[in-house]
């Protein structure tokens, strides 16, 4: 059934399939969209069989990539910490005063949040006697899934203008191609290359998170990597420093309200995780939440893990 409005409210479309079963979401014939594919996440010279989570290129993309909140209104409201990257005067003794600027942890009231998993339905581009389209992961038809079925329609219908429902099979020859991370070419890299490349994701992000991300991520470079992974598409924003020997891989994001994730895994596997496997709490090793105290619970894990650090 091909659905061609502004957006959906509902499962009405989806009524003639059964419950529990399973379908995908597909675009065809995307050669009319080679902007719009881009833009979307894939490249130029991308090949049927490669998956991508799609880019945050509209509000539906943002809560398939990233964590998002509702408000709970019926609870009484809360305290909350908000750390922000400022300059402060403090005094220096004898009558004089100096600038200090540092991460402060402030403390505010507001409504109670749930947080929620994205919803990190993927797309791949697939081919069927000369149509080129892209479909989704295999949804099931639950209610339980409503909210990800209809957020998932919703990112196709405001960004390409249309989207299929199809139950039927879609047969593919072609290997599958994750392709959520740029990784650069194994070796040591001096904080100066890494840092121009992290100011490269962060620039559209506000000073806090720009200064957060460098912090962190000097931090860890400090460790002596032996690769770095920039995250694309639906995973820009997140950076990966892989230390093979130890078989310890950090993920670092600027996104707000994220932390820190130690990895103990196989990196092959490690990066074909989605989004939401990557946040839920029971994949990895450690985790750090991004606030003031940052450092001082990173140098406690360095120390656990017999870390040693090396001038870069």
């Amino acid at each position: 059934m091909l659905i061609k409005q502004k957006r959906i409210n509902s499962l009405r479309h989806f009524s003639l399939l059964e419950k529990e079963s399973t379908f995908r979401l597909i675009v065809n014939n995307v050669e009319r969209f080679p902007e719009k594919l881009i833009e979307f996440g894939f490249k130029s010279d991308s090949k049927a069989g490669t998956k991508i989570l799609p880019a945050v290129v509209n509000r539906y993309a943002l809560k398939n990539a990233e964590q998002y909140t509702t408000i709970n209104r019926s609870l009484p409201k809360e305290d909350y910490y908000q750390t922000v990257y400022w300059t402060r005067t403090e005094w220096a003794g004898r009558g004089e005063t100096r600038e200090v600027t540092e991460f402060t942890d402030i403390k505010r009231q507001r409504y109670h949040r749930d947080f929620h998993l994205p919803f990190s339905v993927e797309f791949t581009l697939s081919e069927d006697n000369g149509n080129k389209f892209i479909c989704s992961d295999e949804i099931i038809l639950t209610d339980d899934n409503s909210d990800k079925i209809i957020n998932t329609v919703n990112l196709l219908l405001l960004f390409f203008g249309e989207c299929e429902i199809t139950s039927n099979q879609i047969a593919s020859n072609s290997k599958v191609i994750y392709v959520s991370w740029d990784i650069l070419p194994a070796g040591k890299y001096p904080w100066s290359k890494v840092k121009s490349d992290i100011e490269t994701i962060i620039e559209n992000r506000n000073t806090t998170q720009q200064h957060m991300m460098l912090r962190n991520c000097e931090a860890i470079n400090n460790l002596g990597p032996d690769f770095v992974a920039y995250g694309r598409a639906g995973f820009k924003g997140y950076a990966v420093f892989g230390f093979t020997k130890k078989n310890l891989y950090i993920l670092e994001s600027v996104i707000p309200n994220n932390a820190t994730y130690i990895f103990e895994n196989d990196w092959e596997e490690l990066s074909k995780l989605s989004k939401a496997e990557i946040l839920n709490f029971k994949l990895h090793k450690a985790r750090i939440v991004h606030n003031a105290n940052w450092e001082k619970e990173f140098e406690k894990i360095v120390e656990e893990l017999k870390w040693e650090k090396i001038s870069m």
